[in-house]
């Protein structure tokens, strides 16, 4: 072979791997390029994917708002309500004594002390029931033995036929709300 043909031979391999180069970096291109669409096309999915998120986040914020400020609104509504239906069963022991205290200011009042005694007694009983029915208990220790946890004794006596620490009297009732002590029995204990 002449040096012609080789050289053309060797131009036609250069060019065939000048082609091979461009469609391989065409091809490269055409790949990077894809890539880059892809990656644009996950790009925006995520920016929409975090702009909802973003908002179910602020929603979520606002809805806590709310909740909190409702919270604190049946909070402050169960605070000064609470006693309603307490009250509302204290008021036929207020008006009974109402009654007592109008008939005894008349000037014909004729009303026995055995009858202002058996109205008394009447009243007690309808107040002792709204309080049994509102949780709260009487104490009434006498006869028992002295419990420190609800009773407080004022004073000690001597007494024989009775055990030690056992109740003899009771100066004051103890009363209890729903298992907790509001005040303890004032009561004298035998020695």
């Amino acid at each position: 072979m002449n040096e012609e043909t080789k050289n053309k031979e060797v131009e036609k391999e250069v060019d065939n791997e000048k082609v091979e180069t461009v469609v391989e970096e065409n091809n490269a291109t055409d790949s990077i390029e894809a890539d880059v669409e892809v990656l644009e096309k996950e790009e925006t999915d995520n920016n929409e994917e975090l702009g909802k998120l973003k908002d179910e986040i602020v929603r979520l914020h606002a809805e806590m708002a709310n909740i909190r400020k409702r919270n604190e609104r049946e909070l402050v509504n169960l605070r000064k309500y609470s006693l309603d239906k307490f009250a509302k069963a204290l008021i036929p022991v207020a008006d009974s004594l109402d009654k007592a205290l109008e008939v005894a200011e008349k000037e014909d009042c004729q009303v026995t002390a055995e009858q202002m005694v058996e109205g008394t007694q009447m009243t007690q009983k309808v107040f002792l029931k709204v309080l049994t029915d509102n949780g709260v208990e009487t104490i009434d220790p006498k006869g028992e033995k002295f419990n420190p946890e609800f009773h407080e004794a004022m004073t000690q006596i001597p007494n024989p036929n009775l055990d030690p620490n056992t109740v003899v009297d009771v100066f004051q009732k103890g009363y209890i709300l729903n298992g907790r002590l509001v005040r303890p029995a004032m009561v004298v204990v035998s020695k």
